[in-house]
């Protein structure tokens, strides 16, 4: 069997003593405290010898996995949070906590992979070119058909590049420009179609921010395409204050530009 998806969250799933209305642990299973597992999508896998789960507790934990994978609030179900969370199974035998761990990271990216690159911001942006209609014809110059070439063409300088990672695959990509005088430029921001609704696009524009707070830096400033409200209401509540607009003769849309100021506030 091979896995044919890469899963950006993982479960530690614990047996607990939560005893609530005095009953002992007496579970079919064999279920004991302190008793461990682990698992992604699957079904949980036992880290010290303990016994499995039965089909009625699989189902609940399948719910609650869900929730997580479809990036639902937890907390709206009664829990206190979205990370660390206590659950019985249906026979009220034995109680559970399930810890939710983000397997997703951000790295500094070196140049020698810009191509694997390339194509993570081509396949991010091509649901915008989508949306309005653009093709290779009509708007050559958009970002969803940037070539390897040009790619490489685009990241010579003074450029930071960074992935949003699980273990060597990457599924988001932004870098950072230096345009001196502590000016920094946020360029190809792109978390693939699938990875999307889970915060990452904030994930790597904090980042970013620490970044360029890191490097001394007093300004980040992106473009984007002015038509795109959604984009723009999002980068403005991610700290970005709108500062004018540029028509380009060989591209479709209008050009926004937005900028975020290094304070010790944001």
């Amino acid at each position: 069997m091979k896995k044919f998806i890469t899963e950006n969250k993982s479960f530690t799933i614990t047996v607990i003593d939560r005893a609530k209305d005095g009953k002992p642990l007496q579970c079919r299973n064999g279920h004991e405290i302190g008793d461990s597992y682990i698992c992604e999508y699957g079904c949980p896998m036992p880290t010290n010898g303990c016994g499995g789960f039965c089909s009625k507790t699989m189902m609940n934990l399948y719910r609650l996995k869900e929730v997580v994978y479809t990036n639902g609030d937890l907390r709206l179900l009664g829990f206190p949070n979205n990370h660390d969370i206590e659950f019985p199974c249906p026979d009220g035998a034995v109680w559970f906590r399930m810890q939710i761990h983000d397997l997703t990271e951000i790295k500094p990216l070196t140049a020698d992979k810009l191509p694997e690159y390339a194509d993570v911001i081509r396949r991010s942006f091509a649901t915008i070119a989508k949306d309005f209609g653009w093709t290779r014809e009509n708007a050559p110059g958009h970002v969803s058909y940037l070539s390897d070439e040009q790619m490489k063409e685009r990241f010579k300088g003074n450029f930071h590049l960074f992935g949003l990672c699980v273990g060597d695959k990457i599924f988001g990509f932004v870098a950072l420009n230096d345009l001196g005088d502590g000016v920094y430029e946020l360029s190809r921001l792109s978390v693939l179609p699938e990875w999307r609704h889970y915060g990452y696009g904030k994930k790597l524009v904090d980042y970013c921010k620490e970044k360029v707070r890191e490097f001394g830096g007093r300004k980040i400033t992106v473009d984007i395409v002015d038509e795109n409200t959604v984009l723009k209401n999002w980068y403005a509540a991610n700290g970005f204050v709108y500062t004018g607009t540029k028509k380009f003769g060989h591209l479709p849309f209008t050009t926004g530009y937005m900028e975020w100021e290094v304070t010790q506030a944001n």
